[in-house]
């Protein structure tokens, strides 16, 4: 049985994968970056400046997504060579996916993107295959189970429902599958392998909020993985643990690409320049967790400034005695719109440390022209799938959540947050003070009553929709 793993009773509002929508035609024309022209005119200097990488960002709106596609391709990636095993002992691009037969699985290798090469010859890019660098992201990542077996795809219709359908076996009787397997049959390990990961380029029907359908153009990193939990009590605070990762990867990356462009701007190391008062170096400090301004909205949405940037989606399956869990994970990483991105934040706090440095209204200088670096998909994604596994390392380890709590609360929008419950009575005020025991909302009113604040079910906003139950004090 598939069942959404947030907070228990109401985890089928969890936060969409992506925020975004599809731009109009013509946002990303062919030939130029996601974040369209530079932000800044002048000299450039360093290897920073280059502009962004991707066969993807040279696809046309038009083209990014078909819904037409037949057949998706899917190519498969495992860390080591002797890794990716199903259960039956072969490989998992053997591996039948009955519920979603459009997708067709081949091995990963170098030489298989100059296997099929375009009519007008563009670098002998296959263009039905990802531009995800597996490399890259096997390079950066330090995990010892999490994200071994890696599927990369161009587009899907979803990556979650691609590894959930198929790991809850959701094939209707009478199917005409060759294997035709049931629910009753199905064993864990017979279509994916332990620590797959699925990403794609786009999906053109990301699961979201309730059941609705998020589109997502060229820019978001959209991905899902499969990953076990054996304890039902802990099992709503994993959406907590993937948010509480999110922002430590995002924090990670404008970490290093800040402290990159600093070094490069005092032309000395860090540790030299934050000796010199005045310099970047007396206005930041690596290491801190915020470096940029990216938080926690309850339960499982990124934002920052205000904007929303992403979001998780958890569902879980019950089988042979343990949950199968699918996470799903969309983050505005270079779509400047509809609201903001990773890049987009991490350029903005550079160019205030600019200004912090320089002083206001000072004149611009061959140095003001430095930028960082942006951020990739493939070090965000491994930087997630490191996060994440540690976190929930700690969880597993305590069968609570009360270790990481502290971590949480200063990563979320909401402590001291004045909320108004409506109710028949009139509207009541309480202000937030934390999680329960159960992952809800602890609030206090104004005589210092305790409450647990519970969605209402009905509401889009969660804070809108506010119901409470008396606690004991």
């Amino acid at each position: 049985r598939v069942a959404w793993c947030g907070c228990p009773n109401v985890a089928r509002f969890a936060a969409e994968t992506s925020t975004s929508t599809l731009p109009s035609a013509g946002a990303f024309p062919a030939g130029r970056d996601a974040r369209g022209s530079s932000r800044r005119g002048g000299k450039t200097r360093g290897a920073r400046r280059r502009d962004f990488r991707e066969p993807m960002a040279a696809m046309s709106t038009d083209e990014a997504c078909s819904e037409t596609q037949a057949t998706r391709l899917v190519q498969v990636w495992t860390k080591h060579e002797t890794g990716g095993r199903l259960r039956d002992g072969s490989r998992a691009w053997e591996a039948s996916l009955a519920a979603t037969p459009e997708i067709k699985l081949v091995r990963g290798e170098v030489e298989d993107a100059s296997q099929v090469r375009s009519d007008d010859g563009n670098d002998g890019k296959n263009k039905n295959a990802s531009a995800f660098r597996a490399s890259a992201f096997f390079d950066a990542l330090t995990t010892s189970t999490e994200a071994h077996v890696l599927y990369t795809a161009r587009e899907l219709q979803s990556t979650q429902s691609m590894l959930q359908e198929n790991l809850s076996n959701l094939n209707p009787k009478g199917s005409s599958s060759a294997e035709n397997e049931t629910l009753e049959t199905l064993e864990r390990g017979s279509r994916f392998p332990p620590g797959a990961l699925v990403l794609a380029d786009c999906q053109i029907g990301g699961r979201g909020r309730g059941g609705n359908v998020w589109t997502s153009p060229p820019g978001c990193l959209l991905f899902s993985f499969s990953t076990t939990h054996t304890v039902g009590a802990t099992l709503p605070f994993l959406q907590y643990v993937a948010t509480m990762a999110a922002v430590d990867a995002i924090q990670e990356g404008a970490d290093a690409a800040i402290a990159a462009a600093a070094a490069e701007y005092s032309q000395q190391d860090l540790s030299s320049l934050e000796k010199n008062k005045g310099n970047l170096g007396d206005k930041f400090r690596r290491g801190t967790g915020g470096a940029v301004d990216v938080r926690i909205k309850w339960p499982n949405d990124l934002y920052s400034g205000g904007a929303k940037i992403g979001g998780v989606l958890c569902t879980s399956t019950f089988v042979d005695g343990q949950f199968d869990v699918v996470i799903g994970v969309g983050i505005n990483l270079d779509n400047e719109t509809p609201t903001t991105c990773v890049n987009e934040i991490i350029a903005k706090r550079w160019e205030e440390l600019l200004r912090e440095a320089n002083g206001s209204g000072s004149e611009s200088t061959e140095n003001t022209y430095i930028t960082p670096e942006p951020t990739y998909r493939e070090h965000l994604t491994a930087s997630f799938m490191n996060r994440f596994e540690a976190l929930a390392g700690l969880l597993n380890a305590s069968d609570s959540f009360a270790s990481l709590e502290p971590s949480y609360l200063r990563q979320w929008l909401h402590t001291e947050q004045s909320v108004v419950l409506e109710e028949p009575g009139g509207n009541v005020q309480v202000t937030v003070k934390g999680l329960t025991k159960s992952g809800y909302l602890l609030a206090n009113d104004s005589s210092g009553q305790r409450f647990e604040l519970h969605p209402d079910g009905n509401s889009f906003d969660f804070f809108k929709g506010l119901v409470r139950k008396k606690l004991a004090n």
